[in-house]
């Protein structure tokens, strides 16, 4: 009776070690699809949101000099504060004075989904304004006097006193950033 048992067992041995490597590899497929594959996609449509958001602005690159950018899709946490996140950013240098700068910038965000959400420094010589999307994404445009910038930074870094700037604060050209974050309003 025993060898009865033992041959159907043998013949079934093999088909269950086909399932079984079929099965583990099915769950190693679906591991390295979950761990690797979906967040690089999930990453590539939030990079592609963030472009979409800089080209929806229609800024002349032939007046707005890209000076440095750091556009990526991941969610990068701050070290020091889990609540918020990096914004991805562009850097422009721009010839106009700081309030026409402004002023194009303003008409620029008024064409898109983005409205005004606040102004975190008021009556500050450099402007920074806040602008939330429908959908919670924001965008935070900076702007300020790059020759009067450059005159405080040349003071500071030569010991000077910095509290006795001469340059007006509307001096052009301007320096302009421009910062998208999906997640939250990280300042």
């Amino acid at each position: 009776m025993s060898k009865k048992i033992k041959k159907p067992f043998a013949k079934n041995k093999r088909e269950i070690i086909y399932i079984t490597s079929i099965v583990s590899a099915i769950i190693i497929v679906s591991l390295v699809t979950s761990l690797y594959i979906v967040p690089t996609i999930n990453n590539n449509i939030r990079k592609d949101r963030i472009i979409s958001i800089f080209n929806s602005l229609n800024i002349d690159d032939k007046q707005y000099i890209t000076t440095y950018e750091s556009i990526f899709g991941d969610k990068r946490i701050y070290e020091w504060d889990s609540s918020r996140s990096y914004s991805s950013e562009r850097t422009y240098t721009h010839s106009a004075n700081v309030d026409t700068t402004v002023e194009e910038l303003k008409q620029a965000i008024a064409k898109t989904d983005f409205k005004f959400y606040e102004e975190p420094y008021p009556g500050s010589v450099n402007f920074m304004y806040i602008y939330k999307s429908p959908n919670n994404e924001y965008l935070r445009i900076s702007v300020s006097s790059k020759p009067r910038q450059d005159e405080f930074f040349n003071r500071h870094t030569m010991g000077l006193p910095v509290d006795d700037i001469t340059t007006s604060p509307n001096a052009g050209p301007s320096n302009v950033t421009i910062k998208v974050n999906l997640d939250d309003n990280n300042e």
